[in-house]
């Protein structure tokens, strides 16, 4: 009977792990050009971007969809339309929630004007405060950590678009957002990447500025996903990086074929 209850016990305490893992999930949503990456625990969550402006009603119809009543942090990686320009709604549905950038400075002359207009919204922010390389967030049992940039070099935000690592469990899921071949190769030259990498969220939409077949060599990913729109515009993602990726046996997903894309 002892063993019994010994081996009860035990199963029992897999079942309890195994439900609170669950509880808390990443997901790619599908906001057509641009990028947004749900992280979610029951009806809380944390969003790493927000897509573009004029598709924020999707956005909020995909949070409710997903029964999220609390939004905790919002993350812009940087301040491009596409990434960050829906975060003028998100704060009007959910005011309470902490913003994060990496607090670019800008020019006076930066294009477009709604780069501009997030910019000027987050210095007047209260909640806002700046992420850089190294500091970390954590939310529930995920674990965030910031691998760049360390500094600014110049105005391009691209360059120092924020790349985090999102730990889980025993699984990291890595989000470029617009970084490209210099933020990889520096995370590459500094053995900074995770290991071992179970999902990578493609930089720059899978354009053939970012994904090079070196920070492949060394980050290998099980999965790729690359936030893109059907039939854009820009040629998102260019047939290179999805050849260096099909070359390394690398699952690719998008979420203009698949719709949200849920890391399980």
């Amino acid at each position: 009977m002892h063993r019994l209850r010994v081996m009860l016990t035990a199963l029992f305490l897999c079942f309890f792990a195994a439900v609170a893992s669950a509880g808390t999930q990443i997901v790619a949503l599908d906001v057509g050009e641009g990028q947004a990456i749900l992280i979610k625990h029951h009806n809380e969550a944390l969003l790493i971007d927000t897509g573009h402006a004029g598709q924020a009603h999707l956005l909020l119809s995909k949070l409710n969809n997903y029964g999220i009543e609390k939004l905790n942090s919002i993350i812009l990686t940087h301040l491009h339309p596409d990434h960050a320009s829906a975060y003028f709604r998100l704060v009007e549905a959910f005011p309470s929630a902490l913003i994060y950038s990496n607090c670019h400075p800008l020019t006076d002359n930066i294009q477009p004007d709604m780069t501009r207009w997030v910019h000027d919204s987050l210095n007047n922010n209260p909640q806002h405060s700046c992420l850089k390389a190294g500091d970390n967030l954590a939310f529930h049992n995920a674990k965030l950590h910031i691998l760049w940039p360390e500094h600014f070099i110049n105005h391009n935000l691209n360059l120092h678009s924020l790349v985090i690592n999102i730990h889980i469990e025993n699984k990291n899921t890595l989000v470029m957002g617009d970084a490209g071949f210099a933020a990889e190769k520096k995370l590459v030259s500094e053995n900074k990447l995770p290991n071992p990498l179970h999902t990578l969220v493609v930089g720059h939409h899978g354009e053939n500025d970012a994904t090079s077949k070196a920070f492949l060599q060394a980050a290998k990913p099980q999965l790729a996903i690359i936030s893109v729109n059907k039939n854009n515009i820009r040629g998102y993602p260019s047939e290179q990086t999805v050849q260096r990726l099909n070359s390394m046996g690398i699952k690719v997903l998008r979420t203009d074929r698949q719709g949200d894309i849920e890391i399980q």
